[in-house]
């Protein structure tokens, strides 16, 4: 009876970790896509990019019930990449509300997660994750010329933030038998110096670059009286704020392309005051008057950079008096690796159809989203390491009072027995969570082009530190006032092991 009890940890361990989904899904998904190292323009799937879909679909049974807002951010991101973007965007908009509901439940007093681990509980996403959500699916509208919708998705992102940093410090650390080994835990960890901070804030407190969008999507829509230039000049200012804030955080530099709007949409919204300080502020950039850009036709270009980081398990182990005795408290940790932008610019080349040259222009970085998700990690590992401590205590005090309970009751060989038992439920239930979005890119970048209405051959070229890479090429006719989006996708090469 005894075994059968020791046995049954483990075997409930397996039934719950069985769920966790495949982290094969991925590199088929960027394989296929880097057999066209071009991606895909506009609203034209490219074989390569249905292949990497039909990758996920193929995994979906190994999404477990746990891991389903993992499964709508992957078919999501798939469908989006295909083009298929009415479909991306209802699986978005699924996705987005599965994330709220998985977000506002307790992160702790959940018996479950502390006596096995947090594949236990539904995967929640991080904050970053959840964002991103919103930012891709505002470009699904906007591919298909709904503005408002865009709109709409960018300004759900800085509600978010907000919501996100206001309730983190209520959701950590340990609750009701628990409590009584905080102490010890952070004993443990100080002793060791390893970082924690259950009330720690996010510093991804804002996102920059859907700020700018939100902005683009504004001024899509003021011919169309739903847009304004008020409205379109207070989100390209909070760009700059948060740009500016990027710098430090993430070494993000300002991008060009904010200056010229931030002139344009000042002087037209009647900002008298704040047009002369970004005059100041930039004396040698040139912009058009709202009139005469109202007059051009605009490609708001998007760039996806290679892969994003995913985690692996890093596992702790330290000595801890516990009860009159000293045992070995291990506990397992997620960390990051891998993941490459390798594209560092998108070269963008307009002629008229006779050949004769336009304009040139180069890419810049909307999102490193390596840097911001690395950051973002961080922040949420040192919220949540005191409770893997926490959580190895209480199995280490679980363990040790059991071998005293058999070796009272069975002698030598029963208290053996309970050490067996228990080591290899501790082992087997000691895992770290290392479910992430692994689809997204390693960062997005972006330029904006203004053109004469008219019709044009448009060539980008991707180009990394040592040579160029994949070339697109696109006809395309704009119109007085019209925006277009224009997108593209450039995984990195795969590499053997990755």
């Amino acid at each position: 009876m005894g075994k059968l009890r020791f046995l049954a940890g483990p075997l409930l361990f397996l039934a719950v970790s069985a769920c966790a989904p495949s982290f094969t899904q991925d590199r088929v998904y960027f394989n296929n896509l880097a057999m066209a190292p071009g991606g895909m323009i506009g609203t034209t799937p490219t074989r390569a990019a249905n292949e990497a879909l039909k990758a996920i679909q193929k995994a979906e049974k190994s999404y477990g019930s746990k891991d389903q807002l993992l499964l709508g951010m992957d078919l999501g991101m798939a469908n989006h990449v295909a083009a298929h973007y009415r479909t991306s965007e209802e699986i978005f908009r699924k996705t987005d509300r599965l994330a709220e509901k998985l977000f506002t439940q307790s992160f702790t007093g959940i018996l479950l997660s502390y006596q096995l681990n947090d594949y236990s509980l539904p995967y929640k996403g991080l904050p970053f994750e959840r964002v991103m959500v919103n930012l891709l699916n505002s470009l699904n509208y906007a591919s298909t010329g709904d503005w408002n919708g865009a709109l709409v998705e960018t300004r759900k992102i800085s509600e978010k933030l907000v919501e996100y940093n206001r309730m983190y410090p209520q959701v950590a650390g340990a609750e009701g038998k628990y409590s009584r080994f905080e102490g010890s835990a952070q004993q443990l960890l100080s002793s060791h110096h390893i970082s924690y901070n259950p009330s720690k804030l996010n510093h991804y407190t804002d996102d920059a670059f859907a700020r700018y969008l939100s902005g683009v999507f504004e001024e899509a829509q003021v011919q169309s009286g739903a847009g304004s230039y008020q409205s379109a000049y207070l989100s390209y200012e909070k760009a700059w704020r948060t740009y500016k804030k990027y710098r430090f955080l993430y070494h993000t530099p300002i991008p060009a392309f904010l200056a010229p709007a931030l002139l344009r949409t000042s002087e037209a919204a009647g900002r008298a005051n704040e047009f002369r300080r970004w005059r100041t502020a930039y004396p040698d950039v040139s912009y058009r008057s709202a009139s005469e850009y109202e007059r051009l036709g605009h490609i708001l270009f998007v760039g996806y950079n290679g892969k994003i980081f995913h985690l692996k398990q890093k596992r702790l182990v330290f000595p801890l008096p516990i009860m009159g005795t000293v045992s070995m408290v291990s506990f397992a940790v997620p960390e990051p690796a891998g993941g490459d932008a390798e594209i560092t610019v998108h070269e963008i080349s307009v002629a008229r159809t006779d050949g004769t040259p336009v304009l040139e222009a180069c890419s810049e970085t909307g999102d490193n989203l390596i840097a911001l998700g690395l950051t973002n990690f961080k922040d949420h590992l040192d919220r949540v390491i005191l409770r893997e401590a926490i959580r190895s205590i209480l199995k280490t005090v679980e363990q040790v009072t059991a071998q005293r309970v058999a070796y009272r009751q069975g002698g030598v060989l029963g208290e053996l027995g309970a050490m067996v038992g228990g080591s290899i439920f501790a082992v087997a239930s000691d895992q770290a969570d290392i479910r992430s979005w692994r689809l997204l890119p390693a960062s997005i970048d972006c330029s904006m082009i203004d053109l004469p209405p008219g019709t044009y051959d448009l060539v980008i070229r991707t180009r990394n530190s040592f040579s160029t890479g994949g070339v697109l090429r696109e006809r395309i006719t704009v119109t007085p006032g019209q925006y277009l989006l224009i997108r593209t996708v450039n995984p990195p090469p795969a590499r053997p092991g990755k």
